[in-house]
C-alpha cells in the first residue's frame, strides 16, 4: 500500500498545486492531508476550496481551529493572531468554511499508523476541546517527556506535520526505558529527496514539514511523503513552485504584508 501525505498548506495555491502535479504522477492508494489548510497566508479561500473539492481525509490543525474561532491562540503571538482574523474574515464569505474546519478531526488512523496534526501525545482527553496548548512544537525536552507512551503506542508509525521542518525520528527497541539519546534523527538536504527503509523493530515519528511554508528551515520548497508499506520505506519529497507570483502577490498584499513573519518569509521566497 503507498500512502500520501502532505499538510500545512497555509493557504499556498501555488505549492498545493504542485504537490498535486506530482501526486498525479505517483499510483497511491490513499491520501491523507495532515491539516493546517489555511492560516499565515491571505488565500485560504482558495486552499481551502480546492483541498475541499478533492474530499481527502484531513485532520484539523492549529489555524484551522483558530480560524474557525474554536480558541484564542497565545498572546504573543501577535503576527498570527494578525493572520488568523484576516483568513476568518475571508472564509466567512465561503459558504459552509468554517464549519468544515470547525468539525475536522483531531486525528485518523491507519492500519499500522496514525496521522494527526502535531503529537498524538499531545491530544486532548476524551471530551474535553482543545486549546492552542494542544499544539506545541517537538523539541528536546518535548520529545524526551513522550517517549515512554511512544514506545508503547498502538501505531507503530506517526504522521505530522505542524513543526514546518521536515524530519523522520526513529525510535529502536531497547530493553530499558528508552532516552532521548537513542532517538535517530534523519532530515533531507538542501532540495534532495530522503528515502528511509523502515527498520521492523523501530517505531518511527515522521514529520512532514509544510507545503505553503513559513519555512523554518529556510528551504522554500513544497514538502510532502510518501509511505510504501510493501517496501517498507518512507520518502520525503521537497517540489518546487512557481514563487515569483507568490512573492508579487503578497508584496502587493495591503495587510499581510506587513507583519514581520510574511516578510521574513517573502525575504526567502525572492532569494
Amino acid at each position: 500500500m503507498r500512502v500520501y501525505f502532505m499538510g500545512d498548506i497555509h493557504g499556498n495555491h501555488y505549492a498545493l498545486e504542485a504537490c498535486l502535479r506530482h501526486l498525479s504522477h505517483l499510483k497511491v492508494d490513499a491520501v491523507y492531508c495532515l491539516g493546517d489548510l489555511v492560516g499565515w497566508l491571505p488565500f485560504g479561500d482558495r486552499t481551502l476550496k480546492r483541498m475541499r473539492s478533492l474530499g481527502f481525509p484531513t485532520v484539523a490543525g492549529n489555524h484551522d481551529l483558530l480560524v474557525a474561532g474554536r480558541f484564542t491562540d497565545y498572546p504573543t503571538q501577535l503576527d498570527r493572531m494578525q493572520a488568523t482574523a484576516y483568513n476568518s474574515g475571508l472564509l466567512s464569505t465561503v459558504e459552509g468554511a468554517i464549519d468544515y474546519l470547525s468539525y475536522l478531526p483531531l486525528f485518523l488512523e491507519g492500519e499500522d499508523f496514525i496521522v494527526t496534526h502535531h503529537s498524538p501525545f499531545s491530544l486532548p482527553e476524551a471530551g474535553e476541546s482543545p486549546t492552542i496548548e494542544h499544539f506545541d512544537y517537538l523539541d528536546e525536552a518535548t520529545l524526551a517527556q513522550c517517549l515512554p507512551a511512544w514506545r508503547n503506542f498502538s501505531r507503530r508509525l506517526i504522521f505530522s506535520g505542524h513543526d514546518h521542518i521536515p524530519a523522520v525520528y526513529e525510535l529502536p527497541e531497547t530493553p530499558r526505558l528508552p532516552r532521548f539519546e537513542d532517538v535517530r534523527v534523519y532530515r533531507p538536504v538542501n532540495d534532495d529527496a530522503l528515502t528511509i527503509h523502515l527498520n521492523p523493530q523501530s517505531r518511527y515519528w515522521i514529520k512532514a514539514g509544510s507545503i505553503g511554508g513559513p519555512y523554518r528551515d529556510d528551504v522554500p520548497m513544497a514538502n510532502s511523503v510518501l509511505y510504501d508499506s510493501d517496501r517498507k520505506t518512507v520518502t520525503l519529497f521537497r517540489l518546487s513552485y512557481p514563487r515569483a507570483p507568490l512573492y508579487q502577490e503578497l508584496l502587493s498584499h495591503h495587510f499581510i504584508g506587513n507583519l514581520p513573519t510574511i516578510r521574513r518569509y517573502m525575504d526567502l521566497l525572492n532569494r
